[in-house]
């Protein structure tokens, strides 16, 4: 096969969603028959080796659905009274009456005889507050907690499906709600001697980065600029994002592909300035990356934009072709293996799709249109060739289309490069002189103050976007099927004229 994780992706999808659809679990023991029978068939009958392969990728797909939602044992038989050690992943975000964060359940312990036993799974941790007594907690915090209602994600699929929020955490391998009071939460004196590793240094520079940019920027400015750098919206209040929505532009808000260009621009920019070797910058830029990603805490999307930055150095320094496609769904094919829920995640979906599209579209519509508007053309072609990918994933999702948003886009996205190579100047320069980092971030500013003022000029102009009530799945199979269909139709006759071009000049020659 020339791009074998193409067939390997969409039997491993076909498995998970198939088993999701039929609310249907398999033994590990089905998997080792598949893989016996494959390793038979390769032997006996190699032609049809590959066919039975992909059964088995299919039968692996349904087994690990089945383990992705069947949860901790011990955990899911844990009582209020059930002592749990979690340490806190990701600072909390504060809502109406509690605070959330992302935790990772350390140990807990049910009786006498189950004492802190180890349990590695990741919760959201729900924190009742009461005007006496506040927790703040910190990355990395280790704390301990009793008098927990504990709630398992998706564990009345046998009865009903379950709902778009339990799917969301879940494809973020999220497995359990942990709810509990304020004054039921005790801080480990461990937390206070915790070793300094890269995730702590990670949040340390977030902290910094945040407080530098509320410092030197108008305070609007300033939630808008740490949206676009860490990708949350929260920063946004919500007619802020709303306008956003409305123009789409609100992919600028989420960490993804666009974020790791950009900083692979402006790095690589800087590092060449100062003389720095290629393969050093390489090097270097790769590091910066994972550094981020760290920040941001992992989105898929910013996994799969790095890893296929990753892959292409790697292919740099063997001297081997790049393939995008493939190396696209080799990406998708391992973190649907590591996380398969991952599947019902709206980041992995649009981010794929919209690098799928990219990759397959951006080369067709740059050549019509660069030949018509010149660069122009080629900045329209991206964000055409991404949302004619995404359009039917984003009206499923949001119940909104943005008429106006290639418009939107050409005017705030070629700003974004040079605005974050000022914000990055500014950072530098800020940490020996805060003056010269604050005279430096005025120029921010004004960029910040266009972006502000297009969003919301443009999310004013009358049916620049209309909501959508209902898309049902079969519209959406529907207008992937009419896109492929007119995608190998124009292939197949470029690749009719090229061979009838290349008979002329044989006849003339």
């Amino acid at each position: 096969m020339k791009r074998p994780f193409i067939s390997l992706c969409i039997s491993l999808l076909i498995g998970i969603v198939g088993a999701y659809l039929l609310n249907y679990s398999i033994s590990i023991y089905y998997v080792l028959y598949a893989t016996i029978i494959a390793l038979v068939v390769l032997l006996f009958y190699e032609r049809v080796f590959a066919i039975f392969i992909l059964l088995t990728v299919v039968t692996l797909g349904a087994y690990l659905y089945g383990q992705s939602i069947a949860g901790d044992i011990l955990l899911n038989s844990a009582t209020f009274n059930t002592l749990i050690n979690v340490k806190v992943l990701k600072e909390g975000s504060v809502k109406k009456g509690f605070s959330e964060y992302e935790v990772e359940i350390l140990s807990l312990s049910t009786d006498k005889i189950n004492k802190n036993v180890k349990v590695n799974k990741n919760a959201q941790l729900k924190i009742y507050q009461s005007s006496a007594n506040e927790s703040v907690l910190k990355v990395d915090d280790i704390i301990e907690i009793d008098h927990t209602r504990v709630i398992k994600l998706l564990q009345n699929m046998s009865v009903s499906k379950p709902n778009s929020y339990e799917l969301f955490l879940n494809s973020k391998g999220i497995e359990y709600i942990l709810e509990v009071n304020s004054e039921n939460i005790k801080i480990n004196s461990n937390s206070y001697c915790k070793p300094i590793g890269i995730r702590h240094i990670s949040y340390r520079t977030k902290i910094y980065l945040e407080d530098f940019l509320n410092s030197t920027l108008d305070f609007e400015n300033s939630n808008i600029l740490k949206s676009i750098v860490f990708g949350n919206q929260g920063y946004l209040s919500k007619d802020k994002l709303n306008a956003f929505s409305k123009t789409g532009t609100a992919h600028i808000m989420a960490v993804s592909g666009l974020h790791v260009g950009l900083i692979v621009i402006v790095v690589d920019r800087f590092l060449k300035l100062i003389k720095i070797a290629r393969n050093n910058r390489l090097y270097f830029i790769v590091a910066i990356l994972i550094f981020y990603a760290y920040m941001v805490y992992f989105p898929v999307s910013i996994v799969r934009a790095g890893i296929m930055y990753i892959l292409y150095v790697i292919a740099y320094f063997l001297q081997r072709r790049y393939d995008g496609i493939n190396a696209l769904f080799f990406i998708a094919f391992i973190l649907l293996i590591y996380r398969p829920m991952t599947i019902f995640s709206i980041s992995f979906q649009l981010s794929f799709i919209a690098t799928l599209s990219i990759l397959l579209l951006n080369p067709i519509l740059n050549e019509k249109l660069s030949k018509k508007i010149g660069f122009v053309g080629t900045l329209l072609s991206v964000t055409l060739a991404a949302q004619i990918g995404t359009l039917p994933i984003m009206a499923y999702h949001f119940k909104q289309i943005s008429i106006i948003s290639l418009l939107t886009n050409l005017l705030i996205v070629p700003i974004l490069g040079p605005m974050l190579s000022i914000v990055f100047v500014s950072v530098l320069f800020g940490i020996t002189s805060f003056r010269l980092g604050y005279l430096i971030n005025q120029i921010t500013n004004q960029l910040l103050n266009y972006i502000n003022w297009i969003s919301t000029k443009c999310a004013i102009i009358p049916y620049g976007s209309f909501e959508i009530n209902e898309v049902k799945f079969t519209y959406i199979f529907g207008y992937y099927i009419i896109l492929a269909i007119i995608y190998f139709i124009y292939k197949q006759k470029e690749k009719s004229n090229f061979k009838e071009e290349g008979l002329v000049n044989t006849y003339e020659l």
